[in-house]
């Protein structure tokens, strides 16, 4: 019966990022709480986190081809 009993973790429930997101971007989690000032932790989220973000989104085929279609996600992004 040890075979039936699930080994993975399961994701939360309500989840922002995918498994894979989260993988792509975990491996900055120390450096990020190593930062004492809330502008060094800006500097590590704009300049390595964010970056990773949009090269796996990048890779997934995930971002809009077109300039149209990514101003219109902008605009509805800000209006929530």
């Amino acid at each position: 019966m040890a075979h039936l009993i699930p080994t993975a973790k399961q994701p939360r429930q309500g989840t922002l990022y995918s498994r894979g997101e989260i993988q792509a971007i975990s491996k900055y989690k120390a450096e990020y709480k190593e930062q004492t000032t809330r502008a060094l932790r800006a500097n590590v989220l704009r300049n390595k986190i964010l970056v990773d973000l949009f090269n796996y989104w990048d890779v997934q085929n995930m971002l809009p081809s077109d300039e149209v279609e990514s101003m219109e996600r902008v605009k509805v992004s800000l209006k929530s």
